[in-house]
């Protein structure tokens, strides 16, 4: 239980970050993408139907990997991983494997370069050039409201100290 809401937190952190900066807008039409019937994998098929070669690694992913959480997330061509560093950069959802190329704030290397290696419905499996491989479970983010409420009639009579 304290796992998922470590999980659920840190998504939620990522998100408004994401969204707050801006990094991860993809320029599209803001509509999700419909969610895969069934299972599929990343190894290279030429199918082109597979749902790693046509982006549908983009979300937010939660995994462990050395005991740490990780967060993962994917919008079009943006990636970033947060965990015990901050790594930002690309995602290409066009190769086939989809591919990584990050850089953390703290230097580390050890997820930097990565490929996709299976993409099964809720989990998602990198291996990165590191050796390391993490397998990644999606996460559902609410939907964040950008509207400012109404907060009606202010009282105008006010009377302000003068001291």
């Amino acid at each position: 239980m304290r796992t998922s809401a470590r999980y659920a937190g840190a998504a939620a952190v990522l998100a408004a970050a994401l969204l707050v900066s801006g990094c991860g807008s993809d320029g599209g039409s803001g509509e999700t993408e419909p969610k895969p019937s069934s299972e599929q994998t990343a190894e290279p098929t030429g199918d082109p139907g597979d749902e790693a070669a046509t982006g549908g690694v983009n979300g937010t992913w939660s995994a462990e990997g050395g005991g740490k959480a990780m967060v993962l997330s994917v919008s079009g061509d943006q990636a970033a991983l947060l965990g015990e560093t901050t790594c930002t950069g690309t995602a290409d959802t066009d190769a086939d494997p989809v591919t990584f190329a990050l850089k953390c704030t703290d230097g580390s290397t050890d997820r930097t370069k990565g490929t996709v290696k299976s993409l099964k419905g809720e989990s998602l499996t990198v291996a990165w050039e590191s050796g390391t491989t993490d397998t990644f479970t999606k996460v559902e983010v609410p939907e964040v409201s950008t509207e400012i409420p109404e907060i009606g009639d202010l009282p105008s009579d006010l009377k302000l100290p003068t001291e």
